[in-house]
């Protein structure tokens, strides 16, 4: 019954990672997209070509790379559950993703132009920052359950 518990809090946990990736892929082509709006030069139409084959290159890109990363943390997830370390594997893969997270909305932050009154958007990076670390931390102190 536990191993059944076990793989269910794991398909939970590949879920949450699943959606964190699937945001930081999202606000990534925000990102691409705003820094290649600042070379624009106005009324250049072959530009805007070239920015909609980079955009679509792009979106091929995530879309790959997500569907890579579905596969790949759901089998190192499962393997978690087998050698009984199945939190320290989940720290592991999220703590990245929320770094990753927050250094794409920095990027966005800075496109849209940094204001001392926006001071929402400086507690959601905080926020972001210190969960981030907290858990990248998290991975690397903890033991595996099985070691003792």
């Amino acid at each position: 019954m536990k191993k059944v518990t076990n793989n269910v809090i794991a398909t939970g946990m590949w879920i949450v990672d699943l959606a964190l990736a699937f945001w930081l892929f999202y606000i990534s082509r925000d990102a691409f997209l705003g820094i290649l709006a600042l070379f624009y030069k106005k009324g250049d139409w072959e530009y805007s070509k070239l920015v909609s084959f980079a955009d679509k290159a792009f979106m091929l890109i995530l879309g790959l790379s997500w569907l890579a990363f579905m596969i790949i943390v759901e089998e190192y997830l499962r393997a978690g559950v087998q050698k009984n370390d199945l939190l320290k594997r989940f720290a592991r893969v999220t703590g990245p993703v929320i770094l990753s997270i927050f250094v794409v909305d920095l990027i966005l932050f800075w496109l849209e132009g940094i204001s001392g009154g926006n001071w929402l958007r400086w507690l959601i990076l905080a926020a972001e920052l210190g969960v981030g670390l907290a858990i990248y931390l998290f991975a690397k102190k903890v033991a595996p359950l099985n070691s003792k």
